[in-house]
């Protein structure tokens, strides 16, 4: 994402949620995607609710990806990246399927009812997509070091049985 388009991004979000732009976080980049992940309380999510613990950002061929601290932190390594690789998904979704959602109904309500919705079940089938071809590693996501993985290509995903 140009760094440009980012810092307005991050202008528009510092207003609901000033804590956002100094927090913790990195980079990652997929193919033409690339975002920023930033770990904060839920509570200064500003423009998602504090019921989750993970929110995204869509903006052109990017993400702002915000976690909630506390959650991504003390998880374990299974829930960080399910987490994360959720949340990535959500902006693949917008960024290189422009929310096509892969053809993915409502079929995401196999893994629960929260992911009946086509942007839901398209997130979550992304998450466990990854998990299958990267397992706990979340290098290829920009957090931490580990192996290099190829990940999934967002236009193939489909719903998995859980």
């Amino acid at each position: 994402m140009p760094r440009a388009l980012l810092l307005t991004l991050a202008a528009l979000l510092s207003a609901c949620s000033p804590r956002v732009l100094s927090a913790e976080g990195w980079s990652f980049r997929i193919g033409d995607a690339a975002g920023e992940v930033r770990l904060v309380s839920r509570q200064e999510f500003g423009v998602c609710s504090p019921k989750l613990v993970g929110c995204t950002v869509p903006l052109g061929h990017g993400c702002l990806v915000m976690l909630d601290r506390d959650y991504f932190l003390n998880g374990t390594p299974r829930q960080r990246t399910l987490l994360l690789a959720h949340e990535v998904g959500h902006c693949l979704d917008a960024s290189v399927l422009e929310y096509g959602h892969g053809g993915i109904g409502a079929q995401g309500a196999v893994y629960g009812e929260y992911y009946r919705p086509a942007v839901e079940g398209f997130a979550e089938s992304y998450a466990r997509a990854y998990v299958a071809v990267c397992g706990d590693n979340l290098a290829p996501l920009g957090y931490g070091s580990g192996p290099a993985c190829a990940l999934p290509d967002p236009r193939t995903v489909r719903v998995s049985l859980p």
